[in-house]
């Protein structure tokens, strides 16, 4: 023992020394002699404490010794004093924040326990607190551990801090802490699960309960609300603990949730039951009471929690139900609750504390505005507080404010299934039904009433909605509710309703037998069985069971007023019924019993009950035949119920009779944006029908497509529809289509002459007109007394007719406007109509006839006396005036021609559009028209006839036209071409004006560039055609005119490329290019040294004598026409043709002259005689040709002017000609010596002086004919023609000289003489001239100039002639020369094989020697 207390003494001094380290060696050597040694711990506790970096050592030490010696305060005071030193760096470093409180308490119960003072324990620990404030790690566990009413806090805990903060701050910081544990668990799970699992939340939920599961925070608010006083506070940490434990119950397992949602509504319901300002509450309440149906609210109770939350949507969508008509309570009631409670400050009661009254008067004056306005009762009779349409307004209003309340959705469906909008009801009931659904798995919330309500809501709405499909549905969530609750008499009467509904009433009789047995005195029950009794004929019976309910029937609600009205309908209706199907005869007691019920319920209930009104109008219509009464019963009933079609259509039968189908398509859109309705639409189509008609009227086509649609989707054989969705298409320009539904239409009713005659109107819009006009015949001749048909016909006669005349049909067009005229005049004498249609058909036809002059003779003028005498017209005087047509000055004037009666025709057709309307009547529109038909038919006029009068009125026409409507584009260019020769300015500011109303119309442009050519503005006039070539590729008239422009500018090869291009455009159609085109031709081919051999030139003239012929229909007596026509066909070697129209141009110009003694008429007619002498020399009439070469030449023999030299010519040649025919060879050699002496330096006068003189036989005239040709090429040079000419001659004289000497002359022929034989005649005179001398045995010379030609001209036939019949067989045959029939047949021929001859002969059947070689074969 004096060893251990010697170590102890050194350890002391040591201490004292300040040698810690001595100290605590020192210390350890008792500790191994006595390992419980108080001191020794002590005194290592105190040199630790003194040795940095060893606070825990100390720490472990002075526990140690407390531990030894718990009662002795040494070991105290030196460990906190150790911890005072260390204060700021006590944790983690020294020791655990548990085990630090632990101490502290217990030495504080030691210091009281011996009675010594506690203040510096207590502070030193209210310092560490505040250094360690902030740090959460601390002050949780601090506040966890001096939790009020723990030990610790009465001990220690109630010096430092108060229990309300204490609480309150541990509230936050634990839901702080737990917050951040959530966050965390949740996003480390978060990316494992699919945003699309419908269990994605409860998942995400249940992740928290990881957290929430040890969490004390429950515990916490219960603790702190009970040590709060003030009521504000407490209240709103009631909202926030209510908050708190939603959150639990989403986290929880289920079989947790069941045991603690009882928990959390039992606080909800305290909650409400105070009076609690927690929105929260109170809508958790309502939902969760789970009333067993809507008229089990408290009334009460809703008016606090409208009052309380007058904003609230759910309080609004609470109190709506009870003001609803549909709810059971008495609205009356709670309108005065209503308006005592809308002003507090009035209220009654006197035992209110002055203070809420001063409150609630300080209240928000908009607010209270508001309210008031919601809750003021009216004044009158009436007790509603609200209409039902504001009622249903402000539920989707509210509603749509409202996510997660299923009472809401529960409100809202029942409210449409009692208006019987069944269709409307099911988007809530679902939500509704959804919303339960997760308020049980999130919540464990006990919603049985409200899942069950809801389901039967459900099936009631299949019931009615896509019925029968859903029936099937419904019947199985019936029984699937008969299985939880099979005594469920709603739910029986539910299933029997789907059997009435389905028509089939025995088997819904015998459910609701089966009802009533339990329910024997359920009126509704007794009330469906009467109805279904009555269907089975049981009438009487059903009449007592009626009468039974009506009997029963108490109370004076809304609902209960309803259903008495129902029944009282229904015993009427049996009565009607049993006068129906019973033998009453002229017994009308049935009725009258009926009449005066129907009478009754309007007593009892005028303003909601419809079906009373259209009962009566059945009465009214069928029984008392009373129309006017009954259309307003009819119409009574369909103002208050939108769902009475049959009402509807009786009110719409009369609109349309009357014609009024705006009035009629109003009635019928009410009743399909009906959704009650809907149901029965699915087989009644007229509504839609009569709104696509009233679409229609309006020429709101498009508009009227889909509700044609929707008739024909009710009944797709409702030819009407069909027929009316055709006009649709029609008018909308989907023609094709249109015909496709009249055809359709036609499948169905093959006798419906409407559907054929707008199917051909259709046919005639796409061009049809044959099939149109044979429909048109047929229904004609069926309703021969229906005039829109025949105005039609005669319509479509005259468009068929120019139809015909774009096609180049001229004759047969005119024949169609020749029937369509006879038809106009059974129209306007039989029909005595003289519409602007019959004038405007007339006025088309006539001007057919002035587009093809040709056929004016066969114009029915008969006919058009007979139409114009059918009217009686008078005087226009501002026109008559200025063009002086007049229907009387028509009859009188024998010296106009044909065209010009024609005209006169047409200008006063139009005019009689005018003379037979009432010009002030009609709108701005009509006169503008009527103005304009005028001035297009003079202008049309002055184009035929150029007189001024005409022009001069088409331009006063044109002006009244714009006067009346200032954008009718037709209009402005015909005041733009009327005035072109007028005022040039004029002109052009109306053709820019029309441009301007239609910019992309080519026939403006193509006008105003022939202003400009007027003016020689050529530049301007190209630019604008160029752009109108943009515009409209295809017409020929850009095309036209940059020819012409072409031709002016001397670009005559470009010109005639550009207008034979307009030529192919209009496939030979247009008037006014097949002119120019046979115009550039003839510039173009002759008289420009053309071989008769060409065939490209021979096929453009046999194309442009084509287009004349179809042009002469059109114009026949054009004189320059004619004269191009003469020139072609003389190339053409026509001469029998050719010699009518220079019978004919003389004619005409001989004509001309006599009126006018014109020096260029008698030279005109001079120089058509020159052509007719050629023409008849042609066609072997030699005295006639001299006769008319005499003629030509004694008039213009002597002239100078360029004009008559080639005639003069043409007269020397056929002069000679004719007389070398004839015989008179000194004639001839006087006439071609003549030739010679004008013009020596024509070869072709040469070539044909040398062929007459070698064509006289004699030996001197051959060796002239030879000397002629050689003296022309020495004295001019080589000649081809010429050279050609002397070997044919000496190949025919057979004179070896001679022809060795022209052989070595074609030999010899330059590669640009050579590319001039287009007929390649050089290597055949060759070959005939090597063959005549026998100077080419072996071919050889002949191969070498075929080979020359070969290369030189490898895509002519003529080329490989004689070197590979193949390889020219080809080159025939592949089309990039032309050849003629012939000369492809003989290049198959040349093959020599059976399939080659037999195309030969194909190709050509007049082929010879084909045929010889054809024959051979077999």
């Amino acid at each position: 023992m004096s060893e251990l207390r010697q170590l102890l003494k050194d350890a002391k001094l040591e201490l004292s020394r300040g040698d810690y380290e001595e100290a605590i060696a020192l210390s350890k050597a008792v500790l191994e002699i006595d390992k419980d040694n108080y001191f020794a711990f002590v005194f290592l506790g105190k040199a630790y404490s003194s040795i940095e970096g060893k606070g825990r050592e100390s720490v472990e030490s002075y526990t140690r010794a407390t531990q030894i010696d718990a009662a002795n305060l040494l070991a105290w005071k030196g460990f906190f004093l150790t911890l005072e030193e260390h204060s700021k760096r006590l944790f983690p470093g020294m020791l655990t924040c548990s085990k630090f409180f632990g101490l502290c308490v217990q030495y504080m119960k030691l210091l009281i326990e011996q009675e010594q003072s506690q203040v510096q324990l207590i502070n030193f620990v209210k310092i560490v607190k505040s250094h360690y404030a902030d740090d959460i790690n601390f002050i949780l566990p601090f506040l966890e551990y001096f939790l009020p009413g723990t030990e610790p806090f009465e001990i220690l805990g109630r010096h430092l801090l108060l229990p309300k903060e204490s609480l309150a701050q541990l509230i936050r910081l634990t839901s702080l802490r737990e917050s951040q544990e959530i966050s965390r668990v949740t996003t480390e799970h978060r990316l494992k699960l699919s945003t699309q699992d419908p269990l994605y939340q409860s998942k995400i939920n249940s992740f928290a309960w990881e957290i929430y599961q040890n969490s004390k925070l429950d515990k916490y608010y219960n603790q702190l609300i009970n040590v709060v006083n003030d009521d504000q506070e407490r209240a709103s940490l009631e909202t926030q603990w209510l908050e708190y434990r939603l959150k639990l119950l989403k986290s929880m397992p289920a079989e947790k949730k069941q045991e603690f949602f009882p928990r959390v509504k039992d606080m909800v319901d305290g909650m409400v039951v105070v009076k609690h300002d927690s929105l929260m509450a109170w809508k958790l309440y309502f939902d969760w009471e789970d009333f067993v149906d809507l008229n089990s609210l408290d009334a009460n109770l809703v008016w606090e929690f409208f009052q309380k939350f007058p904003k609230e949507p759910l309080a609004m969508i609470l109190y709506l139900w009870l003001n609803s008509n549909l709810s059971c309570y008495d609205t009356s009631k709670l309108s005065e609750n209503n308006k005592q409670n809308s002003s507090p400050a009035k209220e009654a009661d006197k035992g209110q504390d002055q203070t809420e009254v001063e409150a609630l008067q300080e209240e928000d004056d908009q607010q209270e505005e508001e309210l008031g306005e919601m809750l003021n009762a009216q004044e009158n009779e009436t007790s509603d507080v609200f209409s039902e349409e504001a009622i249903l307004v402000a539920l989707m209003d509210n509603i749509s404010k409202v996510k997660n309340s299923t009472l809401a959705y529960r409100i809202v469906s029942q409210y449409y299934i009692l208006n019987k909008e069944y269709e409307m009801s099911l988007p809530y009931i679902k939500s509704g039904i959804s919303l339960v659904s997760v308020n049980v798995r999130d919540l464990g919330a006990n919603l049985i009433n409200t899942k069950r309500e809801l389901t039967i809501a459900l099936a009631t709405g299949y019931t009615y909605v896509d019925a029968p499909k859903n029936h099937k549905f419904a019947l199985s969530l019936f029984d699937k509710i008969l299985e939880s609750d099979p005594e469920n008499i709603q739910v029986k009467l539910g299933k029997a309703i789907i059997s009435i509904e389905s028509a089939d009433w025995e088997d819904a009789g015998k459910l609701l037998t089966d009802v009533i047995a339990e329910s024997p005195d359920n009126l509704e029950v007794q009330s469906q069985l009467a109805w279904c009794k009555a269907h089975l004929n049981a009438f009487d019976n059903a009449i007592l069971m009626l009468q039974n309910v009506i009997k029963n029937i108490e109370g004076t609600d809304q609902r209960t007023m309803q259903f008495r009205c129902e029944n009282m309908w229904r015993e009427a209706k049996v009565h009607i019924m049993k006068h129906r199907f019973g033998d009453q005869g002229e017994n009308m007691d049935l009725i009258n019993t009926a009449f005066k019920i129907l009478i009754s319920i309007i007593k009892l209930d005028s303003e909601t009950f419809a079906k009373s009104y259209s009962t009566l109008g059945d009465i009214y219509a069928y029984y008392y035949r009373d129309d006017v009464r009954a259309y307003k019963c009819y119409y009574k009933s369909f103002e208050m119920d939108f769902t009475d079609i049959r009402a509807a259509k009786y009110i719409c039968e009369i609109y349309t009779a009357a014609g009024n189908w705006n009035a009629a398509a109003q009635i019928c859109e009410r009743l399909v944006k009906t959704e009650a309705i809907k149901m029965e639409l699915r087989s009644t189509n007229w509504p839609y029908r009569v709104i696509g008609i009233a679409y229609l009227e309006r020429q709101q086509e498009s508009e009227s497509v889909e509700w044609f649609h929707s008739a024909l989707r009710v009944d797709p054989n409702d030819v009407e529809s069909w027929v009316a969705l055709g006009q649709a298409y029609f008018a909308c320009g989907r023609v094709e289509a249109s015909t496709k539904v009249f055809e359709k239409a036609i499948e169905i009713d093959p006798l419906h002459l409407y559907a054929q005659y707008f199917n051909s109107l259709s046919l005639a819009e796409m061009g049809c007109f044959e099939e149109c006009i044979e429909i048109l015949k047929n229904i004609t001749q069926l309703n021969p007394e229906e005039l829109a048909f025949q105005v039609s016909y005669s319509s479509i006669l005259v468009s068929y007719a120019f139809d015909l005349y774009q096609q180049g049909f001229l004759m047969k067009g005119t024949a169609s406007a020749i029937q369509a005229i006879e038809l106009l005049r059974h129209i306007s004498v039989d029909f005595r109509h003289s519409g602007q249609d019959i004038w405007l058909s007339l006025s088309k036809a006539i001007y057919l006839f002035i587009l093809v002059e040709s056929q004016i003779e066969t114009l029915p003028l008969e006919s058009i006396l007979e139409i114009f005498g059918s009217v009686e017209s008078s005087k226009i005087t501002d026109v008559d005036s200025i063009d002086g047509i007049l229907y009387d000055n028509i009859l009188q004037d024998s010296s106009s021609d044909n065209i010009a009666i024609a005209c006169k025709f047409l200008v006063l057709a139009s005019k009689f559009a005018l003379v037979t309307v009432d010009i002030e009547s009609v709108s701005a529109t009509v006169r503008s028209s009527i103005w304009c038909n005028i001035g297009l038919s003079e202008l049309a006029a002055y184009m035929s006839l150029k007189e001024d009068g005409l022009r001069d009125a088409a331009i006063y026409s044109f002006k009244k036209c714009i006067k009346y409507q200032t954008n009718t584009f037709q209009a402005w260019v015909g005041l733009g071409i009327a005035t072109m020769d007028v005022n040039f300015r004029v002109s052009q500011h109306c053709l820019i004006k029309a441009a301007s109303f239609a910019p992309k119309d080519i026939r403006t442009w193509f006008n105003l560039a022939i202003l400009g050519l007027k003016k020689n503005d050529i530049d301007f006039a190209h630019e604008v055609l160029t752009r109108t070539q943009s515009l409209s590729p295809e017409s020929t008239d850009p095309w036209l005119g940059i020819g012409l422009i072409m031709e002016q500018i001397g670009k005559r090869t470009e010109s005639h490329n550009v207008i034979a291009h307009a030529y192919s455009l209009s496939k030979g159609q247009s008037k006014n290019v097949q002119y120019f085109y046979a115009n550039s031709v003839v510039q173009r081919r002759v008289g420009s040294g053309n071989d008769e051999g060409d065939i490209d030139a021979m096929e453009e003239l046999n194309a442009t004598a084509l287009g004349l012929e179809q042009y002469f229909k059109k114009k026949p007596n054009h004189a320059q026409a004619i004269d191009l026509a003469i020139m072609i066909l003389e190339r053409l070697q026509n001469y029998k043709v050719a010699d009518t129209f220079a019978a004919k141009l003389t004619g005409i110009f001989e004509q001309k002259f006599e009126e006018s003694q014109d020096e260029d008429d008698i030279v005109n007619y001079a120089i058509i005689k020159a052509q007719l002498a050629r023409i008849q020399l042609g066609l072997g009439e030699y005295n006639k040709a001299i006769e008319s070469a005499n003629l030509s030449d004694g008039i213009i023999g002597d002239s100078t002017a360029e004009n008559c030299k080639s005639s003069q010519l043409s007269n020397a040649v056929c002069l000679g000609l004719a007389n070398f025919f004839l015989g008179n060879f000194d004639e001839t050699l006087t006439h071609f010596q003549n030739l010679l002496n004008r013009d020596k330096k024509s070869s072709s006068l040469v070539i044909l002086l040398s062929k007459v003189l070698y064509e006289l036989g004699t030996e001197d005239t051959k060796s002239v004919a030879l000397q002629e040709l050689t003296e022309y090429i020495n004295e001019y040079g080589f000649d081809l023609t010429v050279t050609l000419a002397i070997a044919a001659i000496t190949v025919v004289e057979n004179v070896p000289e001679n022809m060795k000497v022209i052989l070595e002359e074609l030999r010899l022929i330059s590669l640009k003489d050579i590319l001039q034989d287009k007929q390649r005649n050089v290597p055949h005179l060759i070959k005939l001239l090597s063959e005549k001398l026998n100077i080419d045995g072996d071919g050889l010379e002949t191969k070498v100039v075929s080979q020359r030609m070969a290369y030189f001209f490898p895509n002519s036939g003529k080329s490989w002639e004689g070197i590979d019949a193949n390889i020219q067989q080809r080159v025939i045959s592949g089309g990039q020369n032309r050849v003629t029939a012939e000369t492809l047949s003989m290049a198959q021929y040349s093959l020599g094989n059976l399939r080659s001859i037999q195309r030969s002969v194909f190709l050509c059947p007049w082929n010879r020697t084909a045929l010889a070689s054809l024959r051979e074969c077999f």
